[in-house]
């Protein structure tokens, strides 16, 4: 992972925002987030997880070969077919505007788990931003919101989402404070009205109370997700876009596929008729 610009402030405190809002009166402090319910049922998760084989991190299996076909499916799954069921194929949405992301923290999450979460998230950012020559940085009037909180202060960011971020409904603003803990993480992208232009904004919600595993899995998914890659398909592999939690990091395959999304010869709003031809030819060459 490239680390060369996770900082952008001579300091890094500086470049940390403290989300501070109200919640119950036994809002759970730094100390004992790994202690809480949550933080327990998330590491027995883990540890579960774990046990069978799965969050590996080991970004090109030799057990999992891909090829130029299957490659190009995984592309129309992941980026073009709506999530949750959804029948049917929708047009190719990703970034046409300039990247510019902030993170914010809730009170809970502590000063060295802040350090540790914005280097993650800027680093997956800077990857990112190398994988597909799209400008991305941090600071400006953001439009890829990253929160990181805990459960006491996600209950209560609804007002904030719908203030920052652009676009973003009442409803869905309402959806992402009312997560089950089943929701391990969450991100939704709002486009412009006119799909030729592309998403508009995103919001990512990560967990705090995540153990380390599934939590830089978390900020890795959710961030790519955000970048134009949404769905979860449960062929794909070796990928992290698979809800069977086999792989908690970017593999070579996802990596392929978003450097494929933001290829000059495709763009927002294009059909899968459309892109279908110049996907299979970058699928083609990505698996020579």
């Amino acid at each position: 992972m490239t680390t060369s610009d996770r900082f952008q402030c001579a300091i890094l405190s500086a470049c940390i925002t403290a989300l501070t809002l109200t919640g119950p009166a036994h809002a759970e402090t730094p100390s004992s987030l790994k202690d809480s319910r949550l933080g327990q049922y998330y590491a027995a998760v883990q540890s579960k997880l774990m046990a069978a084989g799965r969050l590996r991190r080991d970004p090109s299996p030799s057990d999992a070969p891909y090829g130029p076909s299957g490659l190009a499916r995984n592309f129309f799954e992941i980026a073009m077919r709506h999530e949750y069921g959804t029948s049917g194929q929708k047009p190719l949405l990703r970034w046409e505007d300039p990247v510019r992301y902030s993170i914010r923290f809730g009170a809970s999450v502590g000063p060295a788990q802040q350090r540790a979460d914005h280097a993650s998230i800027s680093g997956m950012f800077s990857e990112i931003r190398h994988l597909t020559g799209h400008p991305i940085r941090q600071g400006g009037s953001a439009n890829f919101h990253v929160f990181v909180l805990g459960e006491a202060e996600l209950k209560g960011i609804a007002p904030i989402l719908r203030q920052e971020v652009a676009g973003l409904s009442a409803s869905q603003a309402r959806s992402i404070a009312r997560m089950p803990q089943s929701h391990m993480c969450r991100v939704v992208a709002v486009p412009h009205q006119h799909k030729s232009r592309g998403y508009r904004s995103v919001v990512a919600i990560i967990r705090a109370e995540h153990a380390p595993v599934m939590r830089a899995s978390c900020i890795a998914e959710e961030i790519a997700q955000g970048m134009g890659l949404p769905n979860d398909c449960r062929t794909a592999r070796p990928s992290i876009f698979n809800d069977d939690e086999e792989f908690a990091v970017l593999t070579h395959h996802d990596k392929t596929l978003l450097s494929m999304l933001y290829s000059p010869s495709l763009r927002s709003g294009m059909s899968a008729a459309e892109a279908r031809p110049v996907v299979e030819q970058l699928s083609r060459l990505a698996t020579r």
